[in-house]
């Protein structure tokens, strides 16, 4: 009865409603009782026979068109969705045991992130009618919520949470009794809506022919038409085993069995060189967790044109635009990568700018490490790349189990002695960001001072307010009182409720670092840097990037030394220690602001079309 179509990954925010109020003599419905009738009205015992429902699809997603086939296990829960948009296939399943998600190059990975296994029990209980069962048979938490008004429809909403799943609301007309909508949340604060119309009968059972997936936002939904659907007797374990895959669409030059590629440590950040069908070598971030990416400015560059309008999200609470374009081979030292699709992607002006030299032009991550074991040699700026297949270990080095939501490695560490699971991720340049939720259910508190501060990335801009903790441990290793960023967003990436926080650059830097996609593995060899504390800003000031040639200040810190010597939020900053901003690149901001306490350092500031130059006596905020 449900068609889940998440493989297209949407970003998804909630429509608002209007309640009515019920009138005080009618007794308010049960849940079990709306879902009997909701039952009843689209098949009754017809839904006991049936074993699995095959749909096929044609949908249509920010100009884009393409078709999608799902299967789901009306006894189990197990589903499986294929879907290709605008020629791009990708598919995702679970197979009763495991989430696994399909690249569009056909590579199969497992999701076992803590995020996943809480959407897999939700996709399997839609997938198997769950509320058609009893409690007993079937648990979740079920709570009738009332009812609602909206465009001339009146529904009954009823919240359920499955048995180690997410929440959800279901939405019953309560005139036809069919299901209109199921709103489900989301671990970054967003909420997943699908809308179910247009119900004609197959085989004895109602079946919904339009349906639509959003976010409230209607530029970025998904239309799904039904073309083909079938009820059968039994599942077919076929449509939920979990494909094979196998890469070929990498190589090493002269098949060499690995290969060395220096990088440039650039602000807490990891840039390589890539050249793109061929051309000039342009810097991109390495990020863990990151899919290929251009900027705008560098896809135009490239000539390449991008397709389609689909929505991504980051850090922020904004949802962003992206398009898509395929490159023939990008080469990454004797690294080839062919056939490969690359979103289109606006990021932080502060992040690509880098003044007098070659702009950031985008991130490669998740595909390049999906493919070849990647060993980060922080003390020598060195990465060396195995293929998957030939890659056996290092047996010199700690190894620490990962796990994947999507393409996020994760793993498990313990702040102050409390166990979470981090995202591992190397395009995160702080050290450490701890949740607020991890936070309070361990009484994680801030050692020392604070500061407020500002971060940002894909999605916009979150708050932070930075501090130490007494320790980060990981596998055998303890980092101790590394700096670490307090936040909580109400939306967005780091506003997950089930994750601890973010692991970033300061604390990897400290080690030699393989990570293993394939075998699911993490290795750690202590660095020459591992005791060494991460440099930070003296300033107490907050800088974000709006033009090449100035800074806006973001935000100053009360007693810091921005704030002694008078610089206001808005401010725009001109000049750093004597050197035009136009000239600088967020790593020369960073080393002028993070120079030792007693350091002056003039700023030159234009507030209201005036110029006056502010000297700071620089000394630690956190102290």
């Amino acid at each position: 009865m449900i068609c889940k179509v998440s493989c297209l990954g949407l970003a998804l925010a909630l429509v608002g409603v209007v309640p009515m109020r019920a009138h005080a003599e009618t007794a308010a419905p049960t849940p079990q009782s709306l879902f009997a009738a909701m039952k009843a009205a689209s098949g009754g015992v017809r839904w006991d026979g049936a074993g699995e429902l095959e749909q096929r699809f044609a949908i249509e997603q920010g100009g884009q068109t393409g078709t999608c086939t799902q299967y789901q296990d009306l006894h189990s829960g197990r589903n499986a969705s294929y879907c290709s948009l605008g020629e791009v296939p990708n598919a995702q399943g679970y197979d009763g045991a495991n989430a696994w998600f399909m690249d569009e190059k056909s590579m199969v990975s497992l999701r076992q992130s803590v995020q996943a296994n809480h959407e897999s029990a939700t996709d399997a209980y839609l997938a198997r009618n769950g509320w058609f069962q009893p409690a007993s048979t079937d648990p979740a938490q079920m709570r009738y919520v009332g009812q609602q008004k909206e465009a001339g429809g009146i529904y009954d909403v009823v919240q359920v949470i499955p048995k180690g799943g997410m929440a959800f609301d279901a939405w019953i007309d309560a005139r036809s009794h069919l299901l209109e909508r199921v709103v489900e949340d989301t671990d970054d604060g967003g909420k997943q809506i699908t809308w179910y119309s247009d119900y004609q009968p197959v085989d004895g059972v109602l079946i919904a022919y339009t349906q639509r997936q959003g976010n409230g936002d209607a530029q970025y939904d998904t239309s799904m038409r039904l073309q083909h659907v079938s009820l059968h007797a039994t599942a077919d374990d076929a449509h939920f085993a979990i494909p094979s895959s196998h890469v070929h669409d990498a190589h090493i030059e002269g098949g060499a069995s690995s290969a060395t590629v220096p990088f440039t440590s650039y602000a807490g950040l990891i840039l390589v060189q890539i050249s793109i069908n061929g051309g000039k070598p342009l810097p991109f971030i390495l990020d863990t967790g990151g899919l290929n990416l251009l900027t705008p400015e560098a896809a135009h560059r490239l000539g390449l044109a991008g397709a389609g309008h689909q929505a991504i999200g980051g850090v922020g609470a904004d949802t962003q635009s992206m398009q898509t374009a395929r490159v023939k081979s990008y080469r990454v030292g004797d690294v080839v990568m062919q056939d490969q699709q690359f979103l289109i992607v606006d990021l932080p002006r502060l992040l690509t700018d880098r003044g007098a030299r070659e702009p950031i032009a985008g991130i490669i991550g998740y595909e390049l490490l999906r493919r070849f074991a990647t060993r980060i040699d922080y003390d020598r700026n060195l990465l060396t790349l195995t293929p998957v297949s030939a890659f056996r270990g290092v047996t010199s080095a700690s190894a620490v189990p990962i796990v994947f939501d999507d393409r996020t490695p994760q793993l498990v560490a313990r702040v102050n002695g409390a166990p979470g699971t981090f995202n591992l991720d190397t395009g995160d340049a702080s050290e450490l960001t701890v949740f607020e939720p991890f936070a309070k259910a361990h009484g994680i508190k801030p050692s020392g001072n604070t500061m407020a501060s500002q971060a940002r990335g894909a999605g916009g801009k979150i708050s932070l307010t930075a501090a130490h903790v007494d320790s980060l441990s990981i596998g055998p290793f303890t980092v101790v009182r590394p700096l670490t960023a307090f936040t909580a967003p109400a939306k967005g990436g780091f506003a997950s409720t089930l994750l601890a926080g973010n692991i970033g650059h300061g604390i990897l830097s400290r080690f030699i670092v393989t990570l293993d996609y394939e075998h699911r593995q993490l290795y750690l060899q202590q660095g020459q840097h591992f005791a060494q504390e991460s440099p930070h800003s003296r300033t107490g000031v907050g800088l974000d990037r709006t033009e090449h040639d100035a800074l806006a200040v973001a935000t100053i810190a009360p007693g810091s030394p921005g704030h002694q010597v008078g610089l206001r939020v808005g401010d725009r900053v001109v000049a750093l220690d004597g050197v035009p901003v136009a000239q600088m690149g967020l790593d020369d901001i960073q080393r002028v602001m993070q120079q030792p306490d007693g350091t002056h350092l003039p700023i030159s500031v234009v507030r209201q079309g005036k110029v006056g130059v502010y000297t700071l006596i620089l000394r630690d905020p956190l102290q």
